[in-house]
């Protein structure tokens, strides 16, 4: 099941996507950080997707830096655009995973 959701007052710009596989045991789910951030106004778009004991949940966003969110899910895969310069980190007991681009897309996964 994918599901999508704009977030309300979020400017145009900025898209998070959260997708789960089901199926097979079910894994614990986490608490997990995302934290868009780059220079004032700097927009970005993006999904990420969340695996959850549900199924897939998927999040649109857009908006404006900074970002922050917090995620309850097993695992979290992330896809974030932006026209400038930002950094994407996706952060969970201790583990980071972290992209920082100039115009382009960042590309993370945690579990």
């Amino acid at each position: 099941m994918m599901e999508r959701c704009r977030r309300p007052g979020a400017a145009a710009g900025a898209t998070l996507l959260i997708a789960a596989g089901a199926g097979g045991a079910a894994a614990a789910e986490k608490s997990f950080s995302l934290a868009i951030t780059g220079a004032a106004g700097t927009r970005y778009t993006g999904q990420c997707t969340l695996t959850t004991a549900g199924g897939e949940k998927t999040i649109e966003l857009a908006g404006i830096v900074p970002r922050h969110e917090e995620l309850t899910a097993e695992a979290v895969v992330c896809r974030i655009e932006s026209a400038g310069s930002i950094t994407v980190e996706i952060a969970h007991d201790g583990s980071r995973s972290r992209s920082t681009i100039s115009g382009g897309t960042a590309h993370l996964a945690v579990r």
